[in-house]
């Protein structure tokens, strides 16, 4: 880094790109004041009173005064919670039970086929591709940079958009974008570098400026809310966590592997994500469910474990601040099952691998 960034090599020179890192950190920290705790953690500890109090707060609505829609939740995360608490929570229990099984690989092969992307290999090897690529030593760390700012603007434009659509095919659809984008990269480094085609060289930049609108906008935050949703509460923190070290486990094999591959296959190393990638987005729009819009109590439901949900939110009616249990219609009744048995079906083809 020193030579890049002072002529003389100044022996400091290394400490204020390091300090503007910790600028985001220090951002966050300050950020979490305002961030309110989960309602379901602190049901869990008996903190009832601050979880009633979020719940309002979270779903305050002026068309709700009476913030009934808070208090039927409210209900629903206490009753559920007094279940959870009575299950299996260990690492044994989430790989021996079929159900939780299930969730499990599906967290890992979430995770592992969005890394597939090459999302670290593109960030963290960024100026030996654009050296590749024959840019100048500054070009080569201006062109990350501001391949990373526009990441951030591309994620801040993700949150309306990430509630739209159905989890599995929005994850689906921005991995096979991301592909997409590396293909044209390979085909382009494999033709024109080393060349002097300025025009097919500004390409490959722009490719890879490309690749972060479907990354930005389909996966980046939208894998963690995936990983959130499809595990019960009892699990949850540990499932996350799965999903979170598939993240790392597989970008350390990318990472490790990368310099070598860039110098004794080069553009062909593009193919060792874009086989996995497009294969892993055909699975997960055709086989992986939908959590987008179900509460997380019912989540369970998908995976076979009905029997572990406590209530449904359409059994619940709050009127003039008092909870009435109410029985559901038939209609309401056959479009669950529907919605159950459709999510079995996609899953079906990957039980026996389950």
């Amino acid at each position: 880094m020193r030579p890049y960034l002072t002529p003389t090599g100044n022996a400091n020179a290394w400490r204020p790109p390091l300090a503007l890192q910790a600028a985001w950190p220090l951002m966050l920290l300050c950020g979490l004041y305002w961030i309110p705790e989960s309602p379901r953690w602190l049901v869990m500890k008996d903190r009832t009173d601050e979880a009633r109090v979020i719940l309002d707060r979270l779903h305050s609505d002026p068309s709700d005064p009476d913030n009934d829609y808070a208090r039927s939740e409210f209900y629903q995360i206490q009753k559920q919670i007094t279940i959870d608490r009575t299950l299996d929570s260990s690492w044994i229990t989430m790989f021996r039970r079929p159900s939780y099984r299930k969730r499990a690989f599906i967290a890992i092969g979430t995770t592992f086929f969005i890394q597939c992307s090459g999302v670290l290999v593109i960030n963290n090897y960024g100026p030996t591709l654009y050296k590749n690529l024959g840019f100048s030593a500054v070009q080569q760390l201006l062109y990350p940079a501001a391949w990373l700012t526009m990441a951030l603007g591309l994620n801040a434009m993700a949150i309306p958009l990430v509630d739209l659509f159905p989890r599995n095919k929005y994850i689906a659809v921005g991995i096979l974008g991301c592909m997409a984008t590396l293909i044209v990269e390979a085909a382009l480094i494999a033709e024109y570098v080393p060349s002097n085609n300025g025009a097919a060289l500004r390409a490959a930049v722009a490719m890879l400026y490309i690749f972060q609108v479907p990354y930005s906008l389909c996966l980046d935050g939208t894998q963690f809310a995936y990983l959130g949703e499809i595990f019960p509460t009892h699990l949850r923190a540990k499932g996350v966590s799965l999903g979170v070290a598939t993240i790392s486990f597989t970008n350390i094999i990318w990472l490790q592997a990368a310099p070598t591959a860039f110098i004794t296959i080069g553009w062909k190393f593009y193919l060792v994500f874009i086989i996995p990638g497009t294969i892993g987005a055909v699975i997960i729009w055709v086989w992986f469910p939908d959590t987008n819009g179900m509460p997380l109590e019912e989540v369970a439901a998908l995976f076979g474990d009905g029997d572990e949900i406590a209530v449904y939110q359409a059994e619940i009616d709050v009127r003039n601040g008092l909870l009435w249990m109410r029985m559901l219609t038939r209609r309401e009744r056959r479009w669950r099952r529907w919605r159950i048995w459709a999510q079995g079906m996609r899953q079906g083809g990957l039980e026996k691998w389950l």
